[in-house]
């Protein structure tokens, strides 16, 4: 097991040893790395890497973080004004086609790993697209793609602010899928095109049932975002807000979420750093909070700074720590080692 984070100043690599965990490897000293995942089907990491005057960077390590090369990255069309801020999201279907999500809200695929990509026309030009808006950066982002391990023609993206949305038959056409949803911070909180999903998650045990941590509270839908639930008053919440949320592999009723007090107020509630953790599908929540700060803490932690392997959890914060748990969230440590800002986090 390896830790990898991306932050404000590089790259992390982290490997487990007897007496806890330690730096391995950095890479990309000074650069932001605003993403990090695995590929599990062949063994990789993929990095997306922002280099300011540079623009953004795809990179791809295949010796377990050792060492990364750069790749051909997405682009728009010849004669597009628009072009790439950052990566947000990456995935692999089971046939080896790569996707990618960025800033602004976009879906390119790949099928040579990397070597071309080609723009998602149809949701490029996606019914709505013209009214979404940036919500914490200055445009869209495409966060979050998941695909059906059953099917591959299944795929779900969300889209701060847009929302969530749907394909059927391997992108070639899309749907809103944001019933239930609220925008409590628009004048129709109920409109589809303007949600605002801060992360979604499916299943892996029962791709049906989606965990979505929302801007506006937490939501789960148990027929594939037909109909989202709204689980922000649920006994035990301390709080609704938040961006991160992970869900248990084999058990779709287990879930967790890193609470921050509100909208307004972005620091965890009562200064005291706690995971919230459901067993019951979201009907009940209890506060995990053992070896976390409880007074004066400033933590927060970004939609892609939460990982779950097994028993195992894993997350950073903004303020640059670490903190991890091995016995599925009952105890945790906290891994300091001085680090920057840190976007997304990712346990392989």
């Amino acid at each position: 097991m390896k830790a990898y984070l991306a932050t404000r100043k590089g790259l992390i690599v982290l490997k487990p040893k007897a007496s806890g965990w330690e730096v391995e490897k950095a890479h990309f000293d000074g650069v932001k790395v605003t993403y990090v995942r695995s590929d599990v089907a062949k063994g990789w990491i993929w990095a997306g890497v922002n280099h300011g005057h540079w623009g953004p960077k795809l990179h791809v390590s295949k010796n377990k973080g050792k060492s990364f090369e750069e790749i051909v990255p997405p682009k728009y069309p010849e004669g597009s004004k628009l072009s790439i801020k950052e990566y947000w999201a990456w995935a692999r279907d089971s046939k080896g086609r790569i996707y990618v999500g960025t800033d602004p809200a976009d879906f390119f695929h790949s099928d040579d790993e990397g070597k071309t990509w080609t723009l998602n026309q149809s949701f490029f030009k996606a019914e709505g697209k013209d009214r979404w808006f940036g919500a914490g950066t200055d445009g869209t982002a495409l966060h979050s793609i998941l695909i059906n391990p059953k099917n591959d023609n299944h795929i779900i993206a969300a889209v701060s602010v847009g929302g969530v949305l749907e394909s059927k038959d391997r992108g070639q056409s899309w749907k809103y899928i944001n019933k239930g949803l609220q925008a409590d911070f628009m004048p129709d909180k109920d409109d589809p095109v303007v949600q605002d999903p801060h992360l979604v998650e499916m299943s892996p045990s029962n791709p049906n049932v989606l965990w979505q941590q929302n801007h506006c509270g937490i939501f789960k839908s148990d027929n594939s975002g037909e109909l989202w639930q709204n689980l922000s008053k649920a006994k035990g919440l301390k709080s609704p807000f938040g961006w991160a949320v992970v869900v248990d592999e084999k058990n779709c009723d287990i879930a967790y979420t890193l609470p921050a007090l509100s909208d307004e107020t972005r620091v965890p509630v009562h200064k005291k750093l706690v995971v919230q953790k459901t067993t019951n599908g979201g009907k009940t929540w209890k506060t995990l909070s053992k070896g976390l700060p409880q007074k004066y803490c400033y933590d927060i932690v970004y939609r892609h700074a939460f990982k779950k392997s097994a028993k195992q959890l894993l997350f950073g914060s903004t303020t640059g720590h670490v903190y991890f748990s091995k016995n599925s969230g009952d105890s945790w440590k906290q891994l300091s080692y001085q680090l920057a800002p840190i976007y997304a986090v990712e346990l392989m």
